[in-house]
């Protein structure tokens, strides 16, 4: 945890410079990564989502990793609904 804030004060340091027109500076401060090709479980969750959100839902299952078990209650219909098959379905409420 500690890794991620430090390295979250840094990017919001190098934002900070950048809009101050300090670009030489904001670069300084953000490290240079390797990016991979590879998506991580992250980014195909959002693909997919996407991808469901936008009338493609056989699109959207085959950038998520199916389960053996089968979707029970609530969750099966909805699932089903969706095309879904397979594919634990996770939903939840905020209060204020």
């Amino acid at each position: 945890m500690k890794k991620f804030l430090s390295a979250l004060q840094k990017n919001m340091m190098a934002v900070a410079f950048a809009e101050a027109g300090e670009w030489d500076t904001a670069k300084e401060m953000i490290p240079v990564t390797e990016l991979s090709r590879e998506p991580t479980k992250l980014n195909s969750i959002f693909m997919a989502i996407t991808f469901a959100e936008s009338g493609l839902p056989h699109d959207a299952v085959s950038f998520l990793e199916l389960f053996d078990h089968k979707n029970r209650g609530f969750n099966a219909s909805i699932a089903e609904e969706l095309g879904l098959h397979g594919v634990r379905v996770l939903y939840g409420t905020v209060s204020l």
